[in-house]
């Protein structure tokens, strides 16, 4: 069992999803033309409930694959628009996905699809929101893989 919000869920996620074919065939090239996704993701976790601290995650995905996962700091990454670099020293990201703890339990459960929490208000994108919504499949591929890992919430 991983704890939720640690390097170790984090290392066992990125795993999981790289040994995912459905995940790689929706976010690779015949699954998100002309080339695969790409696209590296900020994941948010807000204060509330037993959390009282925020928790920020890189995701790294490019064409059907998770190219790095860790926990880093606010400081750590920027935003940055497709094509665009991040200054020396910072990770860019494309997207920024940010949810109160309350609300990623029922996403990590697979309980509560990613975009719909969108649609709800229960999560907050920045970035492209037609892109993510053309990768449907592969965004509940993410979700998916992140409820098989047999995790432990605060």
């Amino acid at each position: 069992m991983v704890k939720v919000g640690t390097q170790e869920w984090l290392d066992a996620y990125r795993e999981a999803l790289n040994n995912n074919p459905a995940y790689m065939e929706a976010a690779g090239p015949k699954g998100f033309p002309p080339n695969g996704w790409e696209g590296d993701f900020a994941f948010v976790i807000e204060p509330s409930g037993p959390l009282d601290h925020t928790i920020y995650q890189f995701i790294g995905l490019y064409h059907g694959e998770c190219t790095d996962a860790k926990i880093v700091t606010e400081d750590d990454f920027v935003f940055v628009k497709p094509g665009e670099k991040a200054p020396e020293g910072k990770l860019a990201v494309e997207f920024i996905y940010s949810a109160k703890y309350d609300n990623w339990l029922p996403i990590l459960r697979n309980e509560l699809d990613g975009t719909k929490a969108l649609l709800m208000g229960k999560a907050k994108l920045k970035g492209d929101m037609a892109k993510v919504m053309r990768a449907v499949k592969a965004a509940q591929e993410l979700t998916k893989t992140a409820a098989s890992l047999d995790t432990e919430f605060l």
